[in-house]
């Protein structure tokens, strides 16, 4: 087996117990060279999050260090496998040169990272996202009811903000990656009327007119509107949007329904999730940054969101099928998430749904 410096390691059973975390760094442990461990990456199943210290302090016990960072979500993933149906625990290990440091102590540093990997709940997710100038990656945890209790630790400790912002060494290069999990339906046209969460007219036609062009409407629960960042058509070009569900379609007002308000001059299209589409994402995704890495990472961390793990592509992962294929060597760790943090076309940090984020560092 080759020893490498960044190595992951997986425990996992029927019931949630504390030695998985020390199980999951003993597993990584073997896999990597001789060195001092720096940090920590440590992902736990829900049902820890009731009560996830002990299992952290198991975590930092078996790796010498008190550096544990991590949050849990309902599915996990490394290079190895995926954990949905268990609970248990994923880590990643990482010496000392490489190692996670909290951005809270590199600010009074006067330190300004390129790239912050920010784990939020569902309630801090807005605070975390606006609370930092750096580029942003990462995700949101879950759970299976959505309802909580969330955890999130920093240094070994659960904070109570419920998010954690950290940096990777910033000798390592880094490559970000989004693959888009829906269908595109339309060409990109401009809102031109709104009022509140109702569109009335699109590219100069009435919203339902517009719509019926483009879509068959007579099941409009699985269809989204696309909505550019901002009213630059570039932004939407760039994949830079966010997805709003589609609430119904009135022929008689000739009007449509969002789940949230649009602005006048934002540029949409149309879109509904697709595992094709999704599959030919993550690969064109990793096939770019293969090319312009031009080396094997020293690691990846992925994100897939909770709607297009192993269920949406049939019973298999094919976002980490793919990554595998790609990139065989190379460590990887990550969670499906409730939504992903990328960046966006002005913003630092912008939410991302039905999308995987990766970050590969060499």
């Amino acid at each position: 087996m080759i020893k490498r410096r960044v190595a992951t390691g997986v425990s996992y059973g029927a019931t949630a117990k504390d030695e998985y975390a020390r199980e999951a760094v003993q597993d990584a442990l073997k896999k990597m060279r001789p060195c001092t461990v720096g940090s920590v990456l440590l992902f736990l199943s829900s049902a820890y999050a009731h009560n996830p210290q002990n299992a952290i302090k198991e975590a930092a016990k078996a790796a010498g260090t008190p550096q544990v960072f991590g949050c849990c979500a309902m599915g996990l993933l490394t290079e190895q496998e995926w954990l949905i149906d268990a609970e248990g625990a994923v880590a990643m290990v990482f010496p000392q040169e490489l190692g996670l440091q909290p951005l809270r102590v590199l600010k009074p540093q006067g330190i300004s990272p390129d790239l912050v990997f920010t784990l939020a709940s569902p309630n801090a997710a807005d605070i975390a996202m606006n609370s930092c100038d750096s580029v942003q990656f990462g995700s949101v945890t879950n759970d299976e009811y959505g309802q909580g209790p969330y955890s999130v630790w920093q240094s070994g400790r659960i904070v109570e903000q419920e998010f954690s912002q950290t940096v990777f060494s910033q000798s390592l290069q880094s490559e970000l990656l989004l693959a888009e999990g829906i269908e595109r339906l339309s060409p990109i046209m401009q809102v031109n009327k709104v009022r509140g969460n109702k569109l009335l007219e699109i590219n100069q036609q009435t919203a339902s007119n517009n719509i019926r062009g483009h879509v068959s409407i007579d099941s409009p629960f699985d269809l989204f509107c696309a909505v550019s960042e901002t009213s630059s058509p570039e932004s939407i070009i760039e994949g830079h949007y966010s997805l709003v569900h589609v609430i119904s379609v009135d022929t008689e007002t000739n009007q449509i329904t969002l789940a949230d308000e649009v602005k006048a001059g934002r540029h949409i299209f149309w879109a509904r999730r697709n595992t094709n589409s999704a599959q030919a994402s993550i690969e064109t995704e990793l096939a770019k940054a293969r090319k312009r890495l031009n080396k094997e990472p020293e690691f990846g961390l992925m994100f897939p969101n909770v709607s297009r793990g192993p269920e949406f592509f049939g019973g298999i992962d094919m976002d980490l099928e793919a990554f595998k294929q790609c990139f065989p060597d190379t460590p990887l760790i990550g969670f499906y998430g409730n939504t992903e943090i990328a960046p966006g076309f002005k913003m630092p940090a912008l939410a991302r749904h039905h999308a995987t984020v990766s970050v590969l560092f060499a």
